[in-house]
């Protein structure tokens, strides 16, 4: 591409046109100041490549991106006069001048380049596999729906408006909303590290308050109904709530992962290495009598490496609880069994308000549910609700 008719320039280094500003009525475009250095034409969206902290494409307006441009093409003008750019930290654009009279410009890697590499490192690291999983998707759904001249630029250009643009399709939910925004703000920041730029868009972005919502426990007289409907509709889905009661397993994770060889002594006890469970650490559950009745006659056509679900080596997808349950939910609802906010991981709820209620013993707790910290175990003991009129009366300070 020629360079513009326009004045020429030069110093004793470099021979540069008039700079000028590329500015689109619409914030979801990206505006720039472009010039011609040695031949080269140039774009620059932000002030780093002249030393100062300036950044249009995060205007909140038309009017301020305008002033802002502005402040930037007189930084830029100035810098080429007094023969001060680049500037001497690394950047998003560095123009070398190679010979005389000639130039060549270095960019940084694109947005997508950046991206992907963080992507890759994150999936290379000590990360559970439903956080590499929602890392790879936040990536994908990223990419479809920027455009390529937005993914082939630098990474500091993409403003906030369009990063709030892409998080406004997960708002449902305010829960939804931040675990996006989470994500997408996990590979920004590292994207931004490998290639040394300092970019917070996604930190900058709007949030959305989200609500706490615990799984509701059981009445003890729910329990038995709610699992003799569960047997006769889906006995797959009735071992894994007997599991998660009586055992205090977590359905997803440990439950729908068991193999006839986490059973040990003739079948009474589980066996999770730290890596088998959510807590990290090695643990060991009792399995209640009326779980090993059910559990025996399974295991003794399995080998040792089956799972005793799927009664292959390879478990059901990490999703298929959740849609047995979402099924058997609403016939249950139906049915007055079952009232609302209480799911499949109510049963283990209840089994931790059960075992409180008669020992106190919150450390006893921990070590049964298998969490990595007390803190974890005293959020599932909000549940617990009002204490006893009796345990109230012998609290009650006497006069």
């Amino acid at each position: 591409m020629s360079a513009p008719n326009v004045r020429q320039m030069s110093n004793q280094k470099n021979t540069f046109t008039e700079p000028s500003i590329i500015n689109e009525r619409d914030l979801s475009k990206r505006c720039y100041v472009t010039f011609y250095l040695n031949g080269e034409r140039i774009r620059e969206y932000n002030g780093k490549n002249v030393g100062i902290s300036l950044n249009p494409n995060r205007a909140k307006s038309i009017a301020e991106r305008q002033q802002l441009l502005k402040k930037l093409l007189f930084e830029i003008r100035k810098a080429l006069e007094i023969h001060e750019y680049p500037h001497s930290t690394r950047s998003q654009k560095t123009v070398v001048a190679n010979k005389p009279g000639k130039g060549s410009e270095m960019i940084d890697p694109s947005a997508i380049s950046t991206l992907f590499k963080a992507v890759k490192t994150k999936l290379r690291s000590n990360l559970s596999l439903k956080y590499k999983r929602n890392l790879k998707t936040i990536y994908r759904q990223f990419r479809t729906f920027m455009s390529n001249e937005e993914l082939n630029g630098p990474l500091s250009a993409i403003s906030i408006v369009r990063i709030e643009s892409f998080l406004n399709q997960y708002n449902s939910t305010g829960t939804y909303y931040m675990n996006k925004r989470r994500d997408l703000g996990v590979l920004f920041t590292l994207a931004a590290k490998t290639i040394n730029v300092n970019v917070k868009t996604v930190q900058e972005s709007s949030k959305i308050k989200s609500k706490a919502k615990l799984h509701k426990p059981y009445d003890k007289s729910q329990l038995k109904p709610i699992l003799t409907y569960l047997l006769t509709y889906n006995p797959k889905l009735y071992l894994c709530c007997l599991l998660t009661y009586g055992a205090w397993l977590r359905p997803h994770e440990e439950v729908r992962l068991l193999t006839k060889g986490d059973f040990k002594k003739d079948d009474t006890e589980v066996h999770l290495s730290g890596e088998g469970n959510k807590g990290g650490k090695v643990r060991v559950v009792y399995i209640p009598e009326y779980a090993q009745t059910v559990i025996k006659p399974i295991l003794e056509g399995l080998k040792r490496n089956e799972n005793i679900f799927s009664l292959k080596k390879e478990p059901f997808n990490e999703s298929y609880f959740n849609t047995a349950w979402s099924r058997a939910y609403k016939r249950m609802y139906a049915l007055g069994l079952i009232y609302e906010d209480q799911t499949i991981y109510s049963f283990r709820h209840t089994a931790a308000i059960e075992v409180y209620q008669k020992t106190k013993d919150v450390y006893l707790l921990q070590k049964l549910l298998g969490h990595s910290s007390i803190l974890v175990t005293l959020k599932y003991l909000r549940s617990l609700g009002e204490f006893s009129t009796d345990e109230l009366r012998d609290a009650a300070p006497q006069l």
